[in-house]
């Protein structure tokens, strides 16, 4: 699955593309989308609230933005829509092009320190909730984020990168902290 990365800031991790394909790849394949792709940009605090007042008029820095392009019918994601997609695919890129994804490295950072997860976790589940978004899901409604959020699960799951609440959690020594 095509991932197009543009970084625009600093300090961002050497292998952040293959790692963010990997991650985009599992939550196509658990919605069962094929020949599709985004675009992510990484960049800081300043960047991303400007954005966020821009498109949203929301005036704060947030962790993550997902701008989809296909439009899904109320109540449908991209598995339900088979046929609107295949109408999206575009020739010209070999793919279809679901949307932007816009990450925050630096609050990315910090919610990875204050969770006491690693980076690549940080930034696979931040990549795998825009891909949802970029595929119809949403958490407006309970019933909606129960959805969306069960399906950023599966996917964290079937990445090794996913960590139960702390009440439920055991020590792994096997996680993705040194994914990136």
């Amino acid at each position: 699955m095509p991932i197009e990365l543009q970084c625009e800031v600093p300090g961002c991790p050497e292998n952040l593309e293959a790692f963010l394909a990997q991650v985009a790849d599992k939550c196509m394949e658990l919605e069962g989308v094929q020949r599709a792709g985004f675009a992510v940009r990484v960049v800081d605090d300043e960047a991303i609230r400007a954005l966020n007042r821009e498109m949203r008029g929301i005036d704060s820095a947030t962790d993550v933005l997902s701008f989809p392009t296909v439009r899904y019918p109320a109540g449908t994601t991209a598995r339900d829509n088979p046929r609107r997609l295949r109408r999206e695919y575009d020739p010209a890129i070999g793919y279809i092009n679901l949307g932007d994804c816009v990450l925050n490295l630096n609050r990315a950072r910090e919610q990875a320190a204050e969770f006491g997860h690693s980076l690549a976790r940080e930034l696979g589940y931040l990549t795998a909730h825009s891909a949802f978004h970029l595929m119809g899901y949403d958490h407006m409604t309970d019933a909606d984020k129960r959805a969306m959020r069960a399906m950023e699960k599966r996917a964290m799951q079937a990445l090794q990168l996913w960590r139960a609440p702390k009440e439920e959690m055991e020590e792994d020594e096997n996680d993705a902290s040194g994914a990136l």
